[in-house]
């Protein structure tokens, strides 16, 4: 008996299983609580703190899960409220889209919403062949837009991200935009290009759901050769 006694005394750290020891304390929480003379002998040294026992750093790092938590909480929140306030500004842009009769007044819907709204200072509206001749600012110079076509879009309708200097000329004014979305027009895209730009970069990203960007693509599909056949 005295022999194993001692054997356990001598039993250095390196020798107990710390994988055991924590099994232990998982299944009996209550440890601490029936022996509260072991907790009191428990202390860790903490580098900033100095000697901090077992329910202070427990309380601490309880109080930092709180705060990650909280600010976690907080970015979600801020997210759904943006999210709120675009899905806002695209049904009302449907609804005003559907009461236009010319093309200014597509342009200018256009812009309440998203210069307005959701604060993107750069829009333009642009047509490859229009059966109607129309002011400068809705066409491009020519062959110009097969440029954007040719490296933009790869087999699909929509591209966000970066675009060049020299693209950004061709589509805004000589405000810089850091992230951009453009969108092809009609049904088989061969009637224009819908675009805007965002100072942030980050703002416009490939990897984006732009469900809400697809609905208005499909809805300015319908109604911009209606408002282009009532202009001629």
């Amino acid at each position: 008996m005295n022999e194993h006694k001692s054997a356990a005394v001598e039993l250095t750290e390196d020798s107990v299983d710390e994988t055991l020891v924590m099994d232990y304390l998982e299944q009996n929480p209550d440890f601490f609580d029936r022996h509260p003379d072991v907790l009191v002998r428990l202390n860790m040294r903490h580098q900033q703190s100095g000697s901090v026992s077992l329910v202070e750093r427990q309380q601490r790092i309880l109080r930092e899960q709180i705060g990650a938590l909280q600010d976690e909480i907080t970015v979600l929140m801020g997210n759904a409220r943006r999210n709120e306030q675009i899905f806002k500004g695209y049904s009302a842009l449907y609804v005003d889209l559907l009461h236009c009769e010319t093309l200014d007044d597509v342009l200018e819907s256009l812009k309440k919403t998203f210069q307005e709204q959701l604060a993107l200072p750069e829009l333009s509206l642009k047509f490859f062949d229009s059966p109607v001749d129309l002011p400068e600012q809705y066409t491009f110079a020519s062959d110009t837009h097969k440029q954007l076509l040719s490296k933009r879009f790869q087999g699909h309708s929509v591209y966000l991200g970066r675009l060049t200097h020299d693209e950004q000329k061709l589509l805004f004014r000589d405000e810089p935009v850091e992230s951009v979305a453009l969108v092809l027009l009609g049904q088989n895209q061969e009637l224009g290009m819908l675009a805007f730009g965002s100072k942030d970069p980050a703002h416009f990203d490939p990897d984006m759901d732009y469900l809400l960007i697809t609905q208005l693509q499909a809805l300015l599909g319908v109604i911009l050769p209606r408002v282009l056949k009532a202009q001629a």
